[in-house]
């Protein structure tokens, strides 16, 4: 018999992560149904008010469009893994740019039998959630996306007003 013990931590991390991400995938997907149903509102509020905890209790800055984009990524990479890491990340007071080699959600281990265009529609539920809990000045467009064909994910982080125009 295995012991805790002796599973190390990164492996322990990688389980856990790998439930996490299936665990919302299941729980965020639309079934093809239209409109977004309450549960899963309230599933994806929930996502963001535990990044904004662990924002918090880590002292991760959130003021501006590039604290934004850092304190997203560290956040989304603690609970989904280090899929979610980024190489690119550029981030200016008013507006931040990430750009994702590969997710975490669209890996076939997680997504398995799950089509993309729902796994799109979680992920951008959920990256849409985190922003508002992390800074609600601030919002998210997704012009970039694996899960619809493109070579990357490119979320760009903008005060709300700015998205507007």
């Amino acid at each position: 018999m295995t012991h805790l013990r002796e599973i190390s931590p990164s492996t322990r991390w990688a389980i856990a992560s790998h439930v996490l991400t299936r665990l919302v995938l299941e729980l965020g997907r639309t079934g093809g149904r239209p409109g977004i149903s309450p549960d899963r509102e309230r599933l994806f509020s929930l996502l963001g008010e535990e990044a904004r905890r662990i924002a918090d209790s880590n002292s991760m800055k959130r003021d501006n469009a590039a604290d934004i984009v850092g304190t997203l990524g560290a956040v989304s990479v603690i609970l989904f893994g280090r899929a979610f890491e980024t190489r690119y990340i550029e981030g200016f007071p008013e507006e931040g740019v990430i750009r994702l080699a590969e997710c975490a959600m669209f890996r076939d281990e997680s997504a398995h039998g799950i089509p993309p265009a729902e796994v799109h529609s979680v992920c951008s539920a959920y990256v849409k959630a985190v922003i508002e809990a992390l800074n609600p000045d601030f919002s998210v467009g997704i012009s970039m996306a694996r899960c619809r064909g493109d070579g990357f994910c490119e979320m760009v982080i903008a005060r709300k007003e700015r998205l507007r125009d």
